[in-house]
């Protein structure tokens, strides 16, 4: 194996005379530079539209959430949430309580989810850092609107200059004849807008749990319980004991699973964007089959001479093998070297700007271990088999 590989060495680094190998082999290797920079790149921006939409949804999702197996609701257990407060990895234990309703204000009307929620809300959740314009106040009778849901009902101010309708149906109502009968109707203020993603702005109200409870008739009932753990738990682990604690009629949620459609969605486009830029790469990779195919012909009295001497076919096609798979690593990890340059600079002085009205001036990128063994692994098995298929063709009876 040594002598194949001495061999193919001093093919590569000869440069005695500009041949048409010589050419074609400067653009095998530029074409892989380019290709394995291009995935590199684009994995990596990948990563930082993820990291960027993880950052949005976990100002607002909690790192658990425990809800009912079958149903929507369930008994409100102070014990319960008492000694999760005791684990080592558990911050903090929200009792939520999230009901459809109408809101009516002036001439506008909008269905929404009421969400209540208690005072430990902002230790669970980041959710009164997205307050941009009022206050983050939740006692009755203040509420903190999604901007979206704002929107739709015209509403531009904070305070308690005008009041918002609101109408809750009842958990108990069954009178379907008399419809003004099965909701219960209060007002509350605006005391803060909230940004967080279009998802949650156009959907969410805030407010008192306790008052959310006795508008509905569910006095001590909740949802769900929305757990915030350490920065250092082991969220897997956590899980697994959470699941253990509630029993098979709850499911116990990540934040992930949470939002499990909009991310299988994201690693679905991922997926298919590896894939198309793995066949782009493996077409611009064809020149390395044509480049070693003219090495051949261009070395035949080089193979007369080895053969000769006493090598064996095997060992001459190990030297064109040795020679496809040094140019497919010297592309490799050159393009790897250019495209970590690039989302280096990218993420310093965010070279790509996302444009006005974005929530960040540039494209967000982040390189991980697992994308550059990938990236690799992919540029080395496409080099590997098109120097194996250029090796294989080689036959010393044709140059006879």
């Amino acid at each position: 194996m040594r002598l194949p590989y001495f061999i193919a060495r001093r093919y590569f680094f000869s440069r005695h005379s500009a041949t048409a190998v010589n050419i074609l082999a400067g653009i095998s290797i530029s074409g892989l530079v380019v290709g394995t920079a291009a995935l590199l790149v684009i994995l990596a921006a990948f990563n930082g539209l993820e990291d960027l939409v993880k950052g949005f949804y976990s100002t607002f999702d909690p790192d658990m959430k425990v809800s009912a197996r079958i149903g929507k609701s369930f008994p409100h257990d102070e014990e319960k949430i008492e000694e999760l407060l005791q684990w080592e990895d558990v911050v903090s234990v929200s009792p939520v309580l999230e009901e459809r309703v109408l809101l009516r204000y002036r001439e506008q009307e909008y269905i929404a989810s009421l969400k209540g929620v208690d005072s430990t809300f902002t230790n669970t959740t980041n959710i009164s850092e997205s307050v941009y314009r009022g206050a983050y106040k939740t006692q009755h009778p203040d509420a903190v609107f999604g901007i979206g849901v704002a929107w739709h009902l015209g509403l531009s101010s904070t305070g308690r200059s005008e009041a918002i309708q609101i109408y809750v149906p009842k958990a108990t109502s069954r009178n379907l004849l008399q419809p003004e009968r099965a909701f219960n109707q209060d007002v509350v203020f605006a005391a803060g807008l909230f940004a967080v993603q279009p998802d949650f702005d156009v959907r969410y109200v805030i407010s008192d749990l306790h008052r959310l409870q006795m508008m509905s008739d569910q006095e001590g009932i909740i949802s769900s319980l929305e757990i915030r753990l350490t920065d250092d738990a082991r969220h897997k682990r956590v899980q697994k004991k959470l699941i253990e604690f509630f029993g098979e009629d709850f499911e116990v949620k990540n934040r992930n699973e949470q939002q499990a459609a909009f991310f299988k969605v994201m690693r679905a486009e991922g997926l298919i964007t590896y894939l198309i830029f793995s066949l782009i790469l493996l077409i611009s990779s064809f020149t390395l089959l044509g480049s070693l195919s003219m090495m051949i012909l261009d070395k035949k009295q080089d193979i007369h001479t080895l053969w000769f001497i006493g090598m064996n076919t095997k060992n001459i096609r190990r030297v064109f093998l040795m020679e496809g798979l040094l140019i497919t690593t010297i592309g490799a990890l050159s393009g790897l070297a250019i495209g970590g340059i690039i989302v280096m600079l990218q993420h310093q002085f965010g070279l790509v700007g996302m444009g006005a009205g974005y929530i960040v001036d540039a494209y967000p990128v982040r390189l991980n271990m697992t994308d550059i063994a990938k990236v690799i692994l992919t540029v080395l098995v496409i080099g590997s088999l098109i120097s194996f298929v250029a090796a294989r063709r080689l036959k010393i009876n044709t140059f006879n």
